[in-house]
């Protein structure tokens, strides 16, 4: 294989001088703790050791960011990264790095800093976003704040930030010096040439890094399946110009809360064409409250109105910026489609514009938002009717192979994206030249590991599990609780109620059966009663006072699940219970 120049162009860009040394029994260790085969839950840890196989020296990790939940995950909020291979390892990180503000990048810190207790670092944006979300968890943690033009050092490790453009301000990749080489950490970018805050992508940062030999690239790859640029963010602020004047009522526009350049784009439609604004939606709201302070959103604040205040106009005054993009059951723009919100209402004339694509898993909650909107009069514009609603703030093929180009890495490493993403990233690598052994795709919790030769080969894999949260509990519902709940969904449940006398542990009277989404019981009588003689048996087979109550529960479940699937194939959720009387 070859190996790279590790010659320095400038002063400024040099490590410090023990990281310059390059002996040939260092090894970085590059762990997945998500955002490998899925597009969020992005968490990476790069794990510093003198030896193989030996001590870990230094811990960096990458992100924190959460998951969300596939229509199979009944009830789940959301996903964080696992971290139990980081528990027994906490004094060995030295610090987590943000790459930017977007929720599968930053969320998962309240759930996770608590527990690993270290310093995080994110530019100014990034890092008040993030101190907002730990303040909704009632957590005081400070976040570092870091710029482009700085370079931090972590014990072996130093890094860098590199400005990119995407859909929020600040985002920037990563350039990280170990002992083994350097890494250019490439989460979620496009080349946009006329961003909406001035700030181009520091392509000439890029280029001097890659003259002194870059040895992996981790590159966003997401939207490699779409040919050619992703479109610059501005075209969305003259489709909804020409959306505006055409609007008779009032003017709902709903994004991701976190897509500030999306924000205020909507907020300069409105100031042109004199509306009044109302932010509607906590998320919303925070994020505005933080990025005017910022100066990340400029707008005169005599055009902003309280919710509290919306009846006092005219409905073709107001211009509503409110959450609920994906459908989320409470945000504001759910609440406005069934009634149930206090100050706005649909009526025909107003016109809701969704400028954000749906998660995958969340399509048939945003269509069916959607219709209700529509349903009630409003006329709805969504990205499947109207190209320039929505541009990713992620770069589309070309975009991914000029960051090839201007990195030029011996290895690379598509990350953030699915399997089938994956895949089709490494088919053009491979395109542009890159061979199979440059090219590396592990599956999440795979371990890479790398030597200062310039080597790399495939560690042990880690076990990782998808780590739920469902409300306030964190981690406590696990695949069998899933598992519960889609055959509850899927087959509905029978509880059986058996009375036994308290004293002698007898069964007192003929048990019960209560069916909820199983049968409707009216209708089922002969069903019901046979089930009721399944229990009555299995009842009989103990003789005397009945001691193991787990054992009979089991027998009971058992055989009815045989006769209830031979009756009407299906396998409803039994629970049986044993009531003392």
């Amino acid at each position: 294989m070859i190996l790279f120049n590790q010659q320095q162009t400038d002063k400024r860009s040099q490590p410090a001088p023990h990281q310059l040394s390059h002996p040939h029994n260092h090894f970085l260790r590059l762990i997945p703790l998500g955002g490998i085969g899925n597009v969020t839950k992005n968490m990476y840890v790069y794990e510093y050791r003198r030896s193989s196989g030996g001590e870990i020296s230094d811990i960096l990790i990458v992100d924190c960011g959460i998951g969300f939940p596939d229509e199979a995950m009944y009830g789940i909020d959301l996903v964080i990264p696992d971290i139990t291979y980081l528990r027994d390892k906490k004094d060995k990180i030295r610090a987590i790095i943000l790459t930017h503000g977007h929720e599968d990048h930053i969320a998962a810190l309240p759930y996770i800093l608590p527990d690993l207790k270290v310093p995080v670092y994110g530019t100014r944006l990034t890092a008040a976003l993030a101190e907002v979300k730990l303040r909704d968890f009632g957590l005081q943690n400070h976040i570092n704040t870091a710029d482009t033009s700085q370079i931090l050092h972590f014990g072996p490790f130093s890094v860098e930030f590199v400005h990119v453009t995407h859909s929020i301000p600040d985002a920037t990749n990563l350039i990280i010096r170990t002992p083994v080489g350097i890494f250019y950490h490439g989460s979620d970018y496009k080349f946009d040439w006329t961003p909406i805050d001035g700030q181009q992508t520091e392509v000439g940062k890029i280029a001097r890094v890659s003259s002194e030999g870059i040895l992996c690239l981790l590159s966003d790859c997401v939207r490699v399946e779409s040919p050619g640029y992703t479109l610059p963010e501005r075209i969305i602020e003259d489709t909804l110009e020409e959306e505006l004047r055409k609007c008779r009522g009032k003017f709902i526009f709903t994004t991701q809360s976190s897509n500030i350049s999306r924000i205020q784009q909507a907020i300069n439609v409105a100031v042109r064409n004199n509306r009044k604004i109302a932010f509607l939606g906590r998320s919303i709201v925070e994020n505005v409250d933080v990025t005017k302070k910022l100066h990340y959103l400029e707008f005169p604040d005599i055009f902003v109105v309280q919710e509290r205040e919306l009846k006092r106009y005219k409905p073709s005054d107001l211009f509503l910026i409110v959450t609920g993009s994906q459908a989320q059951p409470n945000a504001a723009l759910s609440r406005i489609a069934d009634g149930s919100h206090k100050f706005v209402s649909i009526n025909p004339g107003d016109t809701v514009i969704f400028s954000a694509d749906p998660i995958p898993g969340y399509e048939n909650a945003v269509h069916g938002l959607i219709d209700e909107l529509t349903a009630r009069g409003a006329k709805v514009a969504y990205s499947d009717i109207m190209d320039a609603l929505h541009v990713s703030g992620h770069g589309a093929a070309n975009d991914l192979a000029l960051m090839i180009g201007l990195t030029r890495p011996k290895f690379i490493l598509p990350i953030g994206g699915t399997i089938r993403q994956m895949r089709r990233y490494a088919d053009m690598a491979k395109e542009m030249g890159y061979k199979d052994n440059q090219i590396l795709l592990p599956g999440e919790g795979d371990v890479l590991e790398f030597d200062s030769m310039g080597n790399v080969r495939k560690g042990e894999n880690i076990d990782l599990k998808n780590v739920m949260v469902d409300g306030l509990g964190v981690g406590d519902v696990g695949n069998v609780v899933i598992r519960d709940r889609q055959t509850m969904a899927n087959e509905g449940i029978v509880v059986v109620v058996v009375p036994v006398e308290q004293s002698t542990g007898q069964v007192t009277a003929e048990p019960d059966i209560i069916s909820r989404g199983f049968v409707y019981m009216k209708e089922s009588t002969r069903l019901i009663d046979g089930a009721k003689k399944v229990v009555t048996n299995s009842l009989r087979l103990k003789k005397g006072r009945i001691f193991d109550w787990q054992f009979v529960r089991k027998q009971i479940e058992g055989r009815l699940e045989e006769f209830l699937y031979k009756e009407t194939h299906r396998r409803p959720l039994i629970i049986s219970v044993v009531v003392e009387v």
